[in-house]
């Protein structure tokens, strides 16, 4: 999972919808697209292309029931981007 974690704050710079949905999904847990895009704000034609590209990517995982949840605990991408900023 470290790998993981590196590369998804290496890969996802902090502007992008990517970066602000995973940060959603780790820090709240399981949601729906809808849910992500009204508690976000962002369109939900942003929000689902979003989650398609961290479905591929592995940072994503989503349930039978439709809910998409971080495969990077909060604590873990938080404490990664710190130390990477830091640099």
């Amino acid at each position: 999972m470290p790998d993981l974690i590196s590369k998804a704050v290496q890969e996802l710079s902090p502007e992008t919808s990517q970066f602000k949905v995973l940060t959603y999904l780790s820090f709240k847990g399981p949601s729906l697209p809808n849910e992500i895009s009204e508690d976000t704000r962002i369109t939900p034609g942003t929000v689902r292309p979003a989650l398609r590209n961290l479905l591929e990517k592995g940072y994503v995982t989503q349930s039978d029931d439709g809910t998409y949840s971080s495969a990077i605990p909060f604590t873990e991408f938080i404490s990664n981007l710190y130390a990477q900023n830091r640099k």
